[in-house]
């Protein structure tokens, strides 16, 4: 459940305001949907820059200057290790035990989206259900895909580690097996995603 808090207009300035409506939202980008049944392990960014939450992530396999847990935004379908998730469960790093703030989980792309910064450990999801941002409208039975190259300039919110069903040639993975939508959606926006890896074949669209 997210509060919106609305501003209200008071006759007195030092009134203070009385009027705090309920939104209740179906969900976020990253938030896990069905607590029966998840996998989820812990990785760390190393990858210089924040990671946004319900983005695909992959292994930053570099053996001499990461560590072995290391993960990115994926560029590609090899070495997906699964979805980056908002589990209000966050691990410390460098001594501390609570979450980075904000600025430094913003993501620098100018979409305001939020995840893990730079340096912290990150919770991902290998198996279960998750709310994923999807730039086109989804039905059951759709196909699968997730953008590996930014193509935004085009299409509105095609972020890396986002989600579609349509191919663009260069620039988006095809996803079969061991994944399927469980919600749809009439346009651009949140939808249910179940994956459950390593049962998913990433084909890249040329």
């Amino acid at each position: 459940m997210a509060v919106s808090f609305t501003p209200t207009v008071v006759s007195n300035p030092a009134g203070a305001q009385g009027s705090y409506p309920l939104e209740l939202t179906v969900g976020h980008e990253g938030m896990i949907a069905d607590l029966q049944a998840y996998v989820s392990r812990s990785y760390y960014n190393q990858s210089g820059v924040a990671i946004p939450f319900g983005s695909l992530v992959a292994t930053d396999n570099d053996p001499v200057g990461n560590d072995p847990f290391a993960v990115l935004l994926a560029p590609s379908g090899t070495g997906v290790v699964g979805l980056a998730i908002d589990s209000l469960t966050f691990e410390g790093v460098g001594g501390s035990s609570s979450y980075t703030p904000n600025p430094t989980n913003i993501i620098g792309d100018g979409s305001l989206r939020v995840g893990y910064p730079n340096g912290q450990a990150l919770n991902v999801v290998s198996k279960g259900v998750v709310w994923v941002y999807s730039t086109a409208a989804i039905a059951l039975g759709d196909a699968v895909r997730f953008f590996g190259v930014d193509h935004s300039a085009t299409v509105t919110g095609a972020y890396v580690g986002r989600f579609t069903k349509t191919a663009v040639a260069g620039k988006t993975f095809a996803m079969t097996g061991g994944v399927r939508w469980l919600s749809e959606t009439s346009a651009a926006g949140l939808v249910l995603l179940e994956i459950d890896l390593p049962g998913i074949t990433f084909t890249a669209d040329v």
